[in-house]
């Protein structure tokens, strides 16, 4: 028997559950993976893609990604802190968004491994190697997330994948918080942009422009419904937005809708939205500024209008701040975090 570290997390046409993960028999002398899933080097597609995008139905299919995957009801996603250390402990998964980000962590980590690597022969050092590649271009916060993201599969998959901690040679930008918030006509060129030049990244931005959610929900937490989206979070809840006339617009669109199945959205991977934002903004000229950042400028207009249609500074912060997914009264982290100009 021999086991991959992708198929521990997506089983493929032949593989056998044994003891918590999926291995597969050893073909007649060949090592490689072979089936639907696997690609031309033996290694596996992610589980569910077809060209790039997931495909069959979602609740079948998740189902089956995590055999560890610690599953609570939709309605039950408020758990505690101490309930989220002790299932990160335990090598568990409570929300979908989680899940599927750390299937990208899981894919994107593969790539630096050689052709049909087994998962016993994973040793420290190239998990090492994959940290000092990331840590070339991200920052020391991204860095010591995917450092995070690795120990926690490596749980899953009851391999040891920690190592030391590993040091970004790029600096954090003087400008953190409230303060990184996009500007309204840099933002006004990136959408423009992203109509002209429809793509799976540029529809994931346009619909950022009217649900302000984080990049990890926008791409794989998007339900659609006939009067709204309704969106799940990665940390569990549930966010509904009306479709209004623009958001209309988007979803009638052959981009969109290419990427739809049933009724859930799959978008580009987090890390490939992000990527697309970054060389957009170098094409056009303009300074950088995160997905995050563009959430910080929906929030700042939200705010605006609220204030403007009457609300006090308290009840604005508020209902902002319940609309962005966070709870009520989070005037302090609203104030660092999102809200620039609280006039």
């Amino acid at each position: 028997m021999q086991r991959c570290i992708c198929q521990f997390f997506m089983p493929a046409v032949g593989g056998k559950k044994k003891s918590g993960g999926y291995v597969h028999e050893k073909s007649s002398g060949n090592d490689a993976v072979s089936g639907p899933g696997a690609r031309p080097d033996g290694r596996l597609r992610p589980e569910g893609r077809r060209n790039g995008r997931r495909h069959e139905d979602d609740r079948e299919s998740e189902d089956r990604v995590l055999p560890v995957c610690g599953r609570r009801s939709d309605h039950d996603g408020d758990r505690t802190a101490r309930g989220a250390a002790q299932g990160e402990a335990a090598g568990k998964v409570f929300s979908h968004g989680s899940k599927y980000a750390l299937l990208d962590r899981i894919n994107d980590f593969c790539k630096t491994l050689p052709a049909g690597m087994k998962l016993e022969d994973i040793e420290q050092s190239h998990v090492l190697a994959y940290l000092d590649y990331k840590a070339k271009t991200c920052t020391q916060k991204t860095v010591d997330e995917y450092r995070s993201d690795l120990k926690r599969i490596g749980l899953c998959a009851g391999v040891d994948l920690s190592c030391g901690r590993v040091y970004a040679n790029k600096k954090e930008s003087e400008h953190r918080g409230a303060q990184a918030v996009i500007s309204k006509e840099d933002f006004a060129q990136i959408l423009e942009y992203c109509k002209e030049h429809p793509s799976g990244s540029a529809t994931a931005i346009l619909l950022e422009a009217e649900i302000g959610v984080r990049v990890s929900d926008a791409v794989y937490g998007i339900h659609l419904t006939p009067s709204e989206l309704r969106i799940r979070a990665k940390n569990g809840k549930w966010m509904n937005r009306p479709i209004t006339p623009e958001i209309r617009r988007i979803i009638d669109s052959e981009t969109f809708k290419a990427r739809l199945v049933g009724d859930k959205w799959y978008g580009p991977k987090d890390a490939s939205v992000n990527k697309y934002l970054r060389r957009l903004q170098e094409k056009l000229g303009l300074e950088y500024h995160s997905f995050h950042d563009i959430r910080r400028r929906i929030a700042q207009d939200k705010y605006d209008e609220l204030r403007n249609s009457g609300l006090s500074r308290t009840e604005t912060l508020s209902k902002v701040s319940l609309w962005l997914n966070h709870g009520p009264n989070r005037e302090k982290m609203l104030l660092k975090s999102y809200i620039a100009n609280a006039w």
